[in-house]
């Protein structure tokens, strides 16, 4: 039997539900149960949508607390999680380690659920989406995708979920391009962290530098390979090479420039692994970040971060769209950029192609001589036409309002 075939009737299938679900909250009437799954406080993306829902009589929402077991320190994202909410004086459902899961269906009983990430077998088993393909699973991708592929478009939750409220028209025609349900369950309402950059104000994390001069504040955000410095197998490991590289910018230039040691959230889990590095090496390493009179480390949120910026060094997938909220000259290191570039989509080639590209020390200090500090940046009116057409939530609302006034018209909900 055709593998596609079997899975393309699995996904109809599971459509004739959502549907049957749709007539019976139609029917019953009543507000709608929402639940929101937070795995991790740098994934977290519905902050605005919950406040809409919760000062909205149409809806009753909650907030799950359940970080991934396979993190190095689930627990410490549960007290990131539990500070960013408690800050806010919202209610949540607490994770507590080595104790039975929540039970969400049989505690909440709700009719939609919301993922940060689309890949089963993530969160602890009771939690996991896989048990909830019968409800309204909803998933807006926490980063900006500029991939193409199977693993950005087609996984299994992709094709099982009710809603994937996706960024711009470029990935609506992707999914119906690559994913096996050719996208229909995708709409289309701007970027997850959209509303936050575009607030009119934002507060600067960076340090207060004691001698009181200004300075050209860079953020450099490594990617969580861990790949040979020698090896030409991955061109997004770059850590091995950089590492001292950007130590030794940061004292060459204490006098002109601040930077921000923004690392991936796995990352120190992959240095703890590593043969080379270690727990000791790595704590050692993170702490020189933490202490040192021009530098400092950001491990959770990063909007204001990267707002009050003037540039960036980085070789993310994600933050290869992000950054251009902040309109700021970028470049992306990597060895060999055509492996990257054959992986993306339309949308992805656009934003890469407004950056710099690094591939080896020379590079790096170039753009921090020519553009950061020197002001030679041609790429900006390209950045900033880039922006207008793609950064910009459809429909001159909130991307949070976007997918309210969905969720609003498909279940036909009433106030």
């Amino acid at each position: 039997m055709n593998y596609l075939w079997l899975h393309g009737y699995k996904y109809r299938a599971v459509e004739r539900r959502h549907r049957q679900v749709e007539q019976r909250l139609l029917q019953e009437r009543r507000p709608l149960r929402v639940v929101f799954m937070a795995l991790d406080l740098s994934l977290w993306r519905y902050q605005q949508l919950y406040e809409l829902m919760a000062s909205d009589p149409r809806f009753e929402p909650t907030i799950v607390l359940s970080p991934c077991p396979l993190r190095e320190d689930p627990d410490g994202d549960a007290e990131s999680l539990r500070r960013f909410f408690r800050q806010r004086d919202i209610p949540f459902v607490d994770y507590e380690h080595g104790k039975p899961a929540f039970d969400i269906r049989r505690r909440l009983n709700p009719d939609v659920m919301f993922y940060t990430q689309p890949y089963e077998h993530l969160l602890q088993d009771a939690h996991d989406c896989r048990h909830f393909y019968d409800l309204l699973l909803c998933y807006m991708p926490y980063g900006f995708w500029s991939s193409t592929g199977k693993l950005s478009y087609d996984l299994h939750f992709h094709n099982m979920a009710w809603r994937l409220y996706y960024s711009t028209d470029l990935h609506l025609q992707e999914a119906r391009r690559v994913a096996t349900n050719k996208g229909r369950n995708v709409r289309v309402v701007g970027y997850a962290n959209a509303d936050e950059y575009l607030r009119p104000e934002h507060t600067s994390p960076w340090k207060t530098m004691v001698d009181g001069r200004p300075r050209k504040r860079i953020i450099w955000a490594p990617h969580f390979s861990i790949i040979p410095a020698n090896s030409a197998f991955h061109p997004r490991g770059n850590f091995l090479w950089m590492a001292d590289l950007m130590l030794t910018l940061a004292r060459d230039y204490s006098d002109r420039l601040q930077i921000a040691f923004k690392p991936h959230p796995a990352l120190l889990t992959q240095l703890y692994q590593h043969p080379e590095w270690g727990r000791e090496r790595a704590d050692a390493y993170y702490e020189q970040w933490r202490t040192m009179e021009n530098t400092q480390i950001e491990t959770g949120q990063y909007i204001d971060l990267f707002m009050t910026s003037d540039a960036m060094v980085h070789d993310s997938g994600s933050f290869a769209v992000e950054y251009h909220y902040s309109q700021k000259p970028v470049m992306f290191v990597s060895r060999d950029m055509k492996p990257i570039l054959a992986a993306l989509s339309e949308f992805g080639k656009q934003a890469y192609g407004l950056h710099y590209i690094g591939k080896d020390n020379h590079d790096i200090r170039q753009f921090v001589d020519s553009v950061v500090l020197g002001g030679n940046d041609p790429m900006r009116p390209k950045r900033e036409r880039f922006f207008n057409d793609y950064l910009l939530p459809p429909g001159e609302k909130s991307v949070a309002q976007n997918m309210l006034d969905d969720l609003v018209e498909s279940l036909e909900l009433r106030v």
